[in-house]
């Protein structure tokens, strides 16, 4: 008897997940795979608390944006480190986590606490903009690709084209 192409995915992707047999009782043990929608959902639940992320930028301070970025940046790369690599919310994290090496470049350059006063909240504005920019085309991606709710502060830093939507 043939088994159709989607009877063998399903044991791959079982067949995937066994890590172990026991035996004379006969037994198993098994990773549960990730589902990527709930995935998504705790991604977007922890960065609603981001601040970093929604603040107004005069009131943020650079050496706490800089602590927030790498958090998040950590928070991504453990979702990264459970879902395949191939998946849409892969993608989308990368480039969140990509944003987020951008912006520590930028402010955790040695010369940047070098600089005067004002051109250091220039280039705090600057790089919160850029970050804000990218996170919020990612974040209405896996909103929308995954059914996911996202909280009024998170929720401001998504591109709307205004035009269009009226």
């Amino acid at each position: 008897m043939c088994l159709s192409k989607e009877h063998s995915l399903k044991f791959e992707r079982i067949y995937k997940n066994i890590t172990g047999l026991s035996c004379p009782i006969f037994g198993i043990q098994w990773n549960a795979p990730v589902i990527e929608a709930d995935e998504a959902k705790s991604i977007i639940v922890f960065l609603e608390d981001k601040r970093v992320l929604f603040n107004p930028a005069n009131m943020e301070d650079s050496n706490h944006c800089a602590l927030s970025v790498l958090e998040i940046r950590s928070e991504i790369t453990k979702a990264l480190q459970a879902l395949p690599t191939s998946s849409n919310l892969s993608n989308s994290l990368k480039r969140m986590r990509k944003s987020c090496h951008d912006f520590s470049n930028k402010l955790g350059h040695p010369k940047f606490s070098t600089f005067d006063q004002p051109v250091q909240v220039s280039i705090l504005e600057r790089e919160l903009f850029k970050l804000r920019e990218k996170f919020g085309v990612s974040v209405a991606e896996i909103s929308v690709a995954y059914g996911v709710d996202v909280d009024d502060g998170l929720a401001s830093i998504i591109p709307f084209n205004n035009a269009t939507n009226t």
